[in-house]
């Protein structure tokens, strides 16, 4: 009679807690997709664009797609963990002829299928965004070579912020490192910049080489990261380590190619860069030195450094490690077959659309590129060119 009265005491006490919200016996009150707001990751850890696990309540499409851009679209990045694309959209060139008083666009375009989601305006006193990156936050981070700045957009508070660098840097290409520091190259001032996230610390390191014209930069594996040296004559990659406290030590490597420009890493390591007008694809491999160029411009060049029917600038590598590529003045997208050396590609409809350094590759195949003078973001499954 004891041992059933206890019994019935239990399970009362059960039905109140239950009643009241506390649970001591049966699963969490929150939802799994609350448990998942309240656990947050570290912040500022860091994922590769292809590293990031897709939103599994997204359908993805697998069929082509073009969506309009408002500015001369230039950067992309692949935001997956959160579900969006977003596009730097300088309006102009990122030379003299792009005033440091002309502000620009975020485009904010939907990974699910690639559409627009919204057209996001640069306050006043923000210039012409150029490259963009996003950290584990989802913040967008972007580089304004007309101001000298690094900007960032916070989508869920609709927050901008910027930082001034030293006058005359013209910051490029940027990318993050393994404890979600931001680096950065400075195109004019031939120098790597370095910009802490929690205590806004930016430090500036010279090239070696004067005159480097540092361009595009990504991390590899292992943490080291990598940036390719663009200027006339130069023609090298470089690497360092990255600190805590921003103080690198940058080693340089000669290359076969010509005016390198943006800069990637396949799976294995190797390090893949875009030889610009020589109409060539270099692969360095780090671990004994040794350099290949492979040539996937098909046209008539008068010598490998006049090929001005050619200008080989975006790159991104997929699963299988095909290293694809834009060519802007052949009106080009394609890839290449390392272990082959075959070349395929595909010609855009439009002669003067110049797909240039906005390039990625999702974990799906999918081939995101922007049309800088026809201003669109284009997607195409990986059936639009493979077969």
């Amino acid at each position: 009679m004891k041992k059933n009265v206890f019994i019935g005491t239990v399970l009362a006490l059960l039905i109140i807690y239950a009643g009241t919200g506390v649970y001591l016996l049966f699963d969490s009150p929150f939802t799994h997709k609350e448990q998942a707001n309240v656990v947050r990751q570290p912040l500022y850890t860091v994922y590769r664009s292809d590293e990031v696990p897709y939103s599994t309540h997204r359908a993805l499409s697998m069929v082509a797609s073009e969506q309009p851009t408002a500015l001369l679209p230039w950067g992309i990045a692949l935001d997956s963990l959160n579900g969006f694309i977003w596009v730097a959209e300088p309006g102009c060139q990122p030379d003299v002829q792009c005033p440091a008083t002309q502000s620009g666009v975020l485009g904010q375009y939907a990974f699910s299928d690639g559409t627009l989601i919204q057209n996001l305006y640069e306050p006043d006193g923000y210039s012409s965004p150029l490259f963009t990156a996003v950290d584990a936050n989802g913040d967008v981070w972007f580089t304004q070579p007309d101001s000298d700045a690094i900007g960032e957009y916070n989508p869920q508070n609709q927050q901008w912020n910027q930082w001034f660098l030293k006058k005359g840097s013209e910051p490029f290409d940027l990318t993050f490192d393994r404890y979600g520091n931001l680096w950065f190259t400075e195109f004019r001032s031939n120098a790597i910049g370095f910009f802490n996230l929690r205590t806004h610390t930016v430090a500036e390191h010279a090239t070696p080489t004067p005159g480097s014209n540092p361009y595009g930069i990504t991390v590899d594996h292992q943490g080291r990261i990598w940036f390719a040296e663009n200027g006339a004559g130069v023609d090298q990659i470089a690497s360092f380590m990255p600190t805590l406290s921003g103080s690198i030590k940058i080693t340089e490597y000669p290359t076969g190619g010509l005016r390198p420009h943006l800069i990637d890493v396949d799976q294995v390591g190797h390090i893949w860069y875009t030889g610009g007008f020589g109409g060539n694809i270099g692969e360095f491999n780090p671990q004994s030195g040794s350099e290949t160029q492979f040539v996937v411009y098909q046209g008539i060049c008068s010598s490998p450094t006049n090929c001005s029917g050619t200008h080989i600038s975006g790159i991104s590598i997929d699963t299988k490690g095909d290293v694809w590529f834009t060519d802007s003045l052949s009106h080009r997208v394609g890839y290449l077959i390392p272990s082959t050396g075959q070349v395929v590609a595909r010609t855009i409809d439009v002669s003067n659309a110049h797909p240039y350094d906005g390039l990625m590759i999702d974990r799906s195949e999918r081939v995101w590129f922007t049309e800088e003078f026809e201003s669109t973001l284009t997607m195409w499954p990986a059936s639009a060119v493979k077969s």
